[in-house]
């Protein structure tokens, strides 16, 4: 280091304002600096960058910026010297040498791009020069897009996702007339093949710069219209595709939103606030809820079911749908406090919002296979789900006989809505306080004595409908049984609802949630149901409402 370039930076604190700001002034004044002098200022003031985050002025990033037009105004000889201290500095220095990089121009861009090929296969370089080719803004670096596009095939996520969010950041800067159209359909292509990756952060950085580019006017309208279906996909809405099994869900959607706000595709519709309507009282710690979700009430269908998570900090649980109202967008759910979640969502009041709510998942229950007399059976609040399956075969032109099971009439919920849908329904309770005194399989055997039953659908307790299919296997009336009771993730990606059926393994949630009772083994089923038990005792008792 020269006498004089150590007389500039000896003095200097770079956690100072002060200092700095006088030894950027001490190098203004001199303009014949050799290359190793600039270097070595480079080098001196560079250690700015690695301490602009460590302070709390607000003074310190406007520094950074004069440090970098002074690096600049050293000349394009210094260029090499600013692109190896960028791929050698960690990810927040790397963002600084790479704007000064930026500063260059032309001249800087053309370095850039030399050394690009040569680093193809440096994958912790590469994210450091993508990054930096997104700080410019020149309408020339357009001629580093079709490099940045191949480097997002990259097998790397990060890579991957850095490079997108390069075309993004590119695409919102530069004019629209810095892209022709060979280059904005090879943008388009590539990107948006991306808005399915397996990577979440992959996904979300084509979704920013697919949005960018709409917003910029640099699709053509049939792209537009390929975009707007494939934002139809993400957020549900489309009619071709099975999207409740997609791996993108609706939060990710959410966040997608302001991405696509553009001219007459008001993504604003798509926002759904899973806000409770009303809320009654069925019987004790047992409750009746209409919540706003309009884009699963336009496609849910009899049997599937709703995850639903009350606060940000809740487990997510499957819950039947006992109804709903397309028109309105709204659902009917019916929520019995025997657990932790159950007992937040039945504190929650009218007006009060879900964190989530999917669906609908799982597949619609299956309908008898002939005209005949058909029976839908609840138990306990299972008696709601049993609805919509029941207004289906009615529909169909079938004789449908309900059974409602409980412990005592007290306990009895639903009767009136189940009444609309059935030709007949029996009670059965325990204690025999209403209607016949047994069982719900007590009920059962009555109407087989009397009725040629081809179908019966039992929902509730696994018990009871282990006893509802001995009762018709020998029979050998069709028989379905609901198993959403053990479902965690609901999507078929977790695993934890693995039942057996006919021998083989299923997923409640995925394959189901109803099976032909005759080919479940309950017995297996009723062990899983008790494995997290304890775990389960421990959340109640320690839960706050």
């Amino acid at each position: 280091m020269t006498d004089r370039v150590n007389q500039i930076v000896q003095n200097l604190d770079t956690h100072s304002v002060e200092s700095v700001t006088m030894t950027i002034q001490a190098v203004k004044q001199i303009n014949d600096f050799s290359l190793a002098e600039k270097i070595d200022l480079s080098t001196t003031l560079s250690d700015v960058f690695f301490h602009t985050h460590h302070t709390g002025s607000t003074d310190f990033p406007k520094l950074a910026v004069h440090i970098e037009k002074r690096i600049v105004g050293f000349g394009p000889e210094m260029i090499p010297y600013l692109f190896k201290e960028m791929l050698e500095a960690d990810s927040e220095s790397a963002v600084y040498f790479g704007q000064t990089l930026a500063r260059n121009g032309k001249a800087g861009l053309q370095y850039i791009l030399e050394k690009l090929s040569d680093l193809q296969n440096h994958e912790s370089d590469l994210i450091n020069i993508v990054q930096a080719l997104s700080f410019f803004k020149i309408p020339e670096v357009t001629a580093a897009l079709p490099a940045i596009l191949n480097v997002a095939k990259s097998n790397n996520h990060q890579i991957t996702s850095v490079a997108l969010h390069t075309v993004g950041r590119l695409a919102q800067k530069l004019p629209p007339s810095a892209f022709d159209n060979e280059l904005r359909e090879h943008m388009f292509d590539t990107v948006v093949s991306f808005l399915s990756n397996a990577q979440a952060l992959v996904r979300k950085n084509a979704a920013y710069s697919l949005g960018r580019m709409m917003r910029k006017g640099l699709l053509s309208d049939e792209n537009e219209i390929k975009l707007y279906k494939a934002f139809l996909t993400i957020a549900g809405r489309d009619e071709l595709h099975n999207w409740d099994r997609a791996f993108i869900v609706r939060r990710e959607a959410e966040e997608f939103l302001p991405y696509f706000r553009q001219r007459s595709y008001s993504t604003q519709k798509y926002i759904q606030q899973f806000k409770i309507i009303t809320k009654r009282l069925l019987c004790a710690n047992t409750y009746h809820f209409s919540i706003q979700a309009p884009y699963i009430a336009q496609k849910i269908e009899g049997g599937q079911f709703i995850i639903i998570r009350p606060h940000i900090f809740s487990e997510r649980i499957p819950l039947s749908v006992c109804g709903w109202n397309r028109k309105q967008g709204l659902l009917d759910i019916i929520v019995s406090a025997v657990g932790k979640t159950t007992t937040e969502i039945n504190a929650m009041e009218p007006g009060d919002i879900f964190q989530d709510v999917v669906g609908p998942l799982g597949e619609r229950s299956s309908l008898p296979e002939k005209m005949g007399t058909c029976i839908v059976i609840g138990g306990g609040y299972g008696t709601g789900a049993i609805i919509p399956t029941a207004k289906d075969i009615k529909t169909l032109g079938n004789k449908v006989i309900g059974i409602v099971g409980a412990r005592s009439s007290d306990n009895l919920i639903m009767l009136n809505e189940l009444n609309q849908v059935c030709d007949e329904v029996l009670v059965s309770t325990n204690d025999g306080s209403m209607g016949i005194q047994g069982f719900v399989t007590d009920a059962l055997q009555k109407i087989l004595a009397l009725e040629d039953v081809i179908y019966v659908l039992a929902v509730g307790p696994v018990p009871m409908m282990k006893a509802v299919s001995e009762m018709t296997r020998d029979k050998k009336i069709l028989t379905y049984v609901s198993l959403n009771a053990i479902m965690v993730d609901g999507t078929g990606m977790c695993g934890a609802c693995r039942v057996t059926v006919g021998g083989e393994t299923k997923f409640a949630c995925f394959h189901g949630p109803d099976f032909d009772g005759h080919k479940v083994d309950f017995e297996n089923l009723m062990k899983r149901q008790k494995m997290f038990a304890e775990q389960e005792k421990i959340a109640f008792t320690n839960m706050k409402v």
